[in-house]
Parts: structure tokens; C-alpha cells; sequence
């Protein structure tokens, strides 16, 4: 039986072979592994990220940035806006994010952009055509296919293909799909290049709720993304209030408050 799932899901690695398996229904969505949360919710704590950090780096990463979602989520219950990650990969992260709005009660919508060609650029060791192991159809059916969230949050989550450089159609996508302003803002594009791209989508879109986190990825890791990150920044403290929420060490998240004008 193993000999043939191998062969079969090396067969349907294709996209369009994938496609046409589960349209034709000759495959069930759930044949395939499902997507978990994988780390237990309970050790999404501070005190448990003090215990592991200097430990193994997945556990660092993963539990630390966890545990910062965590708290960032439970505060924009009180704010006005939806939810968006631009680099959704695979959909780990959404589905993260949508349990974790879950459990606060937060039943927004929650969008996942991604060009699903690999890095668009390179950045150091982050290299041009890294992580296209996967498509669109792939991320989405990870999340909707997981036994993670309620039926009512899949409703909410959209996955969106699309390269930033493509500001007017992922523009047009928001407004599709009745998007005013966004709360939670993850940002894993890995490269500066892409990370300005996401910033002229912000600010020409108007797209910051007035009080708004902007989380980052691999904020540890790569120079130019840092540089970028410290340059928006700079240009939009005319108009916002910026602190710095929480951080670890590959990832730092922002609290942007919009300065009331007399």
C-alpha cells in the first residue's frame, strides 16, 4: 500500500494531475496528510518561550513568534479590521492565524497573498525561485481540509495569487472581496524587494486600519529586509505613531497608531 501512495503522490505532483484527481473526485482532499497546528497552544506563553529560546532555533522561532500572535490577536478584538498575510507558503501561518481569531471570538476575513512562483528575487541566502513547492490550491486545501478551525472561519480565509509587483490587480482583489483596512498585517516576503512592494500596496490602497500591527518575518535574518523595514518606517512617522510590540530572534512586530490631525 505504501509503495503505491508513493507512486501515486509522486504522479500527482503536477498541478494539473493534482486538479484533476480531486475535481474528478477519484481522490478525496483528506488521502493526503492534513495540516495540524503542530506546536501544542498551551506552550504559547512567555514563561515557556523564556524556558526554550536558547534551546533548538525551530522551537525559538516558532513558539516565539506564536506566542507574539497570540497577543497581538487578542488585542485587535478590539480593533477595526481584517487580516492579511502576504507569503502564505504553504498556510501554516494562516492557520495559525485563524485559530488563534478563533479563540477570541474574531471571525474576520483573513487573506493570504502569495505569488506560489518561489522568490520573485534573491537577498543574500535567500535565493530567487526558493520555497515554489507549492500552489494556491495547495495552501488553501491544507487550511480549509484542516480538523484545526470551525467551519465559520474557513468561510473567511481567502488565498489570493498574486506577485506585489501587481499593485493595481491585488488592489482590485481587496476591493473584491470588501476590504476597507487591515489590523493584522504578517508580512514573510524574505527579500527587501518584495517588502517595498507590499509597502506602496499599504499605502496607496489606504490600507492601515488606524491602529494596526505589522508583524515581520525573518526580520533576523537579512540586512536589506531590515533596511527596508527601518526606511518605511522613517517616512510614515509624520502620519503614525510607532512602537515596537515584541519581537525574537528572527521576527519584530510593530504597533502603528495614526496621529490625530487638528
Amino acid at each position: 500500500m505504501n509503495i503505491f501512495k508513493n507512486k501515486l503522490e509522486k504522479i500527482i505532483s503536477n498541478q494539473f494531475v493534482y486538479d484533476m484527481f480531486i475535481r474528478s473526485k477519484m481522490l478525496k482532499p483528506s488521502y493526503f496528510k492534513k495540516m495540524t497546528l503542530k506546536y501544542n497552544p498551551d506552550d504559547l506563553s512567555s514563561e515557556y518561550y523564556e524556558k526554550i529560546k536558547e534551546r533548538k532555533w525551530e522551537l525559538e522561532h516558532q513558539i516565539g513568534r506564536l506566542t507574539n500572535f497570540k497577543k497581538i490577536i487578542e488585542h485587535c478584538a478590539s480593533l477595526k479590521g481584517d487580516f492579511v498575510e502576504f507569503g502564505c507558503y504553504r498556510g501554516f501561518s494562516v492557520l495559525w492565524t485563524a485559530y488563534l481569531a478563533e479563540r477570541n471570538a474574531i471571525f474576520r476575513k483573513i487573506i493570504g497573498l502569495d505569488g506560489f512562483t518561489g522568490l520573485p528575487y534573491s537577498d543574500d541566502e535567500f535565493r530567487k525561485g526558493r520555497f515554489a513547492d507549492t500552489t494556491p490550491k495547495k495552501c488553501l486545501n491544507n487550511i480549509i481540509k484542516s480538523d484545526e478551525i470551525y467551519d465559520e472561519t474557513k468561510k473567511n480565509i481567502y488565498i489570493g495569487k498574486y506577485l506585489y509587483k501587481e499593485k493595481g490587480r491585488i488592489l482590485k482583489y481587496f476591493k473584491k472581496l470588501n476590504v476597507e483596512k487591515f489590523c493584522f498585517i504578517h508580512i514573510d516576503c524574505d527579500v527587501s524587494q518584495s517588502a517595498r512592494e507590499i509597502f506602496d500596496i499599504l499605502v496607496e490602497g489606504d490600507l492601515m486600519a488606524d491602529q494596526c500591527y505589522i508583524l515581520y518575518d525573518d526580520y533576523g535574518i537579512e540586512q536589506k529586509l531590515r533596511d527596508m523595514i527601518h526606511e518605511f518606517n522613517e517616512k510614515m512617522k509624520q502620519k503614525w505613531d510607532i512602537e515596537e510590540h515584541s519581537k525574537t530572534r528572527f521576527t519584530k512586530n510593530y504597533f502603528f497608531s495614526k496621529k490625530v490631525t487638528i
